[in-house]
């Protein structure tokens, strides 16, 4: 009798521990994106934070890409000039704007370049600028600090745009494209830049997985459209993707992120977003099948210049209310990992990169047959020599 009470004792200890843990590691999973943000705050506020150094653009390491500024522009084959903002990976903790070292650049080429920068590159020449990036916990937070650290992330990028613009010549298309943060910044430069002139010569601009609200076009970008074809110039694309199960995410994405809007940063609050389909380069409804993916990315850690295939024919996409949704990737390499803070963390791979290597180029010959820019006539291999004979000149006599 005495081991009975003993053994069901034990078992009672078991099973209240089980239970216990099974609580706690329910509470950790439900309260897990509020326990990773409380991880990575600075603990500081942005008024007294000490400011990293500001990158020099008149320094080639101050750029992730830079064309030779040396070369004559006229002698690359490609006839674009891209502009590219890239994500942010930092997370916080330590700083509210990450440094430009060289430890934050080594993660940057290692997931970035190869899956966001590298698909511009069949455009033209690239500028790929490193900044110092707001971290991810001011996508997170709706307080001043983080819009101000955001703003300090913009300054980078625009004194950056400015040198891309002194090195830009007026013949040659430009596409802008940002992607998450970067998407963000990218529609403060389309707002600063982009509503004179300076507009005829956007191929498009690529505003990825960052909200983009239709009522843009009515105030800050009037001068600007949506794109509608897959040549239409002098537009704007945008998307934010989603897969099975990234409802949560989705709702984040059109209700609570903040979007920089006339001099001030506003809840998106469920306004119209813009929602191009990248297998159809529409803004249509309809579901766009698989068998139209040109390809996603998902390269780590790979050199430059290696070659890498793209993974074709993976999901179907369908925009419905602003927000691209696309089936479960057929390869896990494309799916969102799971890890604490998943649902804010860039991405390691590139949904659409084949579809947006092949748009971009298009885009960019489109508006070059326009005839809308101006052209420029190339070097002469070698100037035509005309000989040049001495006539005497003779007195004339007058009568």
């Amino acid at each position: 009798m005495a081991k009975l009470r003993q053994f069901s004792t034990q078992t009672y200890v078991i099973i209240a521990g089980l239970l216990t843990l099974g609580l706690i590691i329910a509470t950790l999973v439900f309260f897990r994106n509020d326990i990773f943000q409380s991880m990575l705050d600075p603990g500081q506020p942005f008024q007294t934070y000490e400011r990293p150094e500001a990158p020099n653009y008149n320094l080639k390491e101050s750029w992730m890409e830079l064309p030779d500024l040396a070369a004559d522009s006229f002698e690359f084959p490609a006839d674009g000039d891209v502009f590219m903002i890239v994500p942010v990976l930092y997370k916080g903790g330590d700083h509210w704007n990450v440094p430009v070292a060289d430890d934050a650049k080594e993660r940057l080429n290692d997931i970035i370049r190869p899956n966001y920068v590298a698909p511009y590159a069949h455009a033209g020449r690239l500028f790929v600028p490193y900044y110092r990036q707001a971290s991810l916990y001011t996508a997170m937070t709706n307080r001043e600090d983080a819009r101000r650290a955001q703003d300090l992330a913009y300054s980078d990028v625009k004194r950056s745009f400015e040198f891309f613009l002194r090195h830009s010549p007026p013949e040659r298309p430009i596409i802008l494209a940002g992607h998450g943060q970067g998407a963000s910044h990218a529609q403060r430069i389309l707002a600063d830049f982009f509503q004179g002139p300076l507009k005829d010569r956007l191929a498009a601009a690529y505003i990825i997985d960052h909200p983009f609200t239709m009522d843009r076009f009515d105030k800050e970008l009037a001068e600007l459209i949506p794109c509608e074809t897959a040549e239409d110039t002098n537009c704007v694309v945008a998307w934010g993707a989603f897969m099975p199960g990234d409802q949560a995410i989705a709702d984040r994405f059109s209700e609570d992120l903040n979007a920089h809007q006339i001099n001030d940063y506003y809840k998106i609050n469920g306004r119209p977003l813009l929602c191009m389909n990248p297998l159809t380069w529409t803004r249509a409804t309809d579901y766009a099948p698989r068998r139209l993916h040109k390809g996603g990315m998902a390269a780590v850690g790979v050199e430059p210049d290696t070659k890498v295939a793209p993974l074709t024919k993976q999901f179907g996409a369908q925009c419905e209310n602003g927000l691209l949704y696309i089936d479960t990737p057929r390869s896990r390499a494309l799916r969102r990992p799971i890890k604490i803070g998943g649902n804010f963390r860039t991405l390691p791979f590139n949904l659409f990169y084949e579809d947006l290597r092949i748009n971009a180029r298009q885009r960019v010959d489109s508006l070059k047959a326009s005839g809308t820019l101006p052209e420029r006539v190339g070097k002469l291999d070698a100037l035509e020599v005309i000989e040049i004979v001495d006539s005497p000149v003779t007195a004339v006599e007058e009568d």
